[in-house]
């Protein structure tokens, strides 16, 4: 057996699995999900196939991790960086938040690597409590923007919470879920067929709907006044929230059909730095126009301009009255 061979993850789990499983919190373990990656590795030294084949595995989800580590902590800094320049911008904080969560993964990952780390199953229910916070992170920094340029509707802003309300399911279904190892993968979670569609289910409206409602807004204030910086806005939020819904979609596919079989779940950790990247581009575009809007204007600049320009600037306090309203 070679770990690229494919394996139907139903073929993984014996039926006969909760007869030697334990419980936690009356939640059934199976014992070969409670390993971490040496466990599993030493397994088999009496099979040099065998092994091969596991570190092989082992080492290529390493590799990726690494790739996906290196995303979550630039993330994290650009977050940290943002925070700092715009800390009276909500969506500065979701990105921190966001990149926290982020940073936990990575070290929660390599302790996994090490002797006596955490196993598959508490790397897995640890990130069954990540994809949620990372998902609300996201709805809320939309939300909030959505909530902003409506004028604080406030059954705008109740129809979000409703949407945001069924997050907890995805930490539910994940914990519910057995985790078990198999060779060539290591640890893998055999959640429900229906979990990658309800997953998409909860994201994907939201942020279409309070995207849409902000961009329109926006798209309105950039034919009011003809601003670049409007349009720039209009611009990079259809931009990401275009990129967001089809990542959503595409490895929400993936995982649904199992393009890469047991491998399929890492297109979950795809969407998730992938959505994490997004979010953070966008929230350092607001924070730029941001920080352009409170820079005061030049008073030798003032002086010298043109009527036409002198008229033009009677509409830049209202201009950037609503641009702070929206940012803030």
């Amino acid at each position: 057996m070679r770990f690229w061979d494919y394996i139907s993850r139903r073929s993984v789990l014996p039926k006969d699995w909760m007869e030697n499983s334990t419980y936690q919190w009356g939640i059934p373990l199976n014992p070969s999900g409670e390993l971490n990656v040496i466990d599993f590795e030493m397994q088999t030294l009496d099979n040099v196939e065998e092994t091969r084949v596991r570190l092989l595995g082992t080492h290529a989800q390493l590799v990726i991790n690494v790739a996906v580590s290196y995303l979550f902590l630039r993330n994290f800094f650009v977050a940290v960086r943002m925070a700092y320049r715009c800390p009276g911008v909500t969506a500065s904080w979701c990105c921190l938040l966001q990149g926290l969560v982020g940073v936990g993964y990575v070290v929660i990952i390599f302790l996994v690597h090490m002797p006596g780390g955490p196993s598959y199953r508490q790397l897995l229910w640890f990130v069954g409590i990540t994809l949620p916070v990372s998902s609300i992170c996201v709805s809320v920094a939309l939300l909030q923007r959505a909530y902003l340029v409506h004028n604080r509707n406030k059954w705008l802003l109740v129809t979000g919470i409703i949407f945001l309300l069924p997050q907890p399911f995805i930490t539910y279904t994940l914990w519910t879920s057995p985790v078990a190892s198999a060779p060539g993968v290591g640890g893998i979670v055999y959640y429900p067929p229906y979990f990658p569609w309800v997953k998409l289910g909860m994201e994907a409206p939201i942020n279409i709907l309070f995207s849409g409602a902000f961009i329109m807004v926006v798209y309105r204030q950039y034919r009011r006044y003809g601003s670049a910086a409007w349009a720039r806005l209009v611009r990079n939020g259809t931009q990401t929230i275009c990129a967001i819904v089809i990542t959503n979609f595409i490895c929400m596919f993936c995982v649904a059909f199992e393009a890469l079989g047991t491998h399929s779940e890492m297109f979950i950790l795809l969407d998730w730095v992938v959505t994490s990247a997004l979010l953070v581009r966008h929230c350092v575009a607001i924070c730029t126009m941001h920080t352009t809007s409170d820079t005061p204007s030049n008073t030798n600049a003032v002086r010298n301009r043109s009527p036409h320009a002198a008229a033009a600037n009677q509409v830049q306090p209202r201009q950037r009255n609503a641009c702070y309203m929206m940012l803030r």
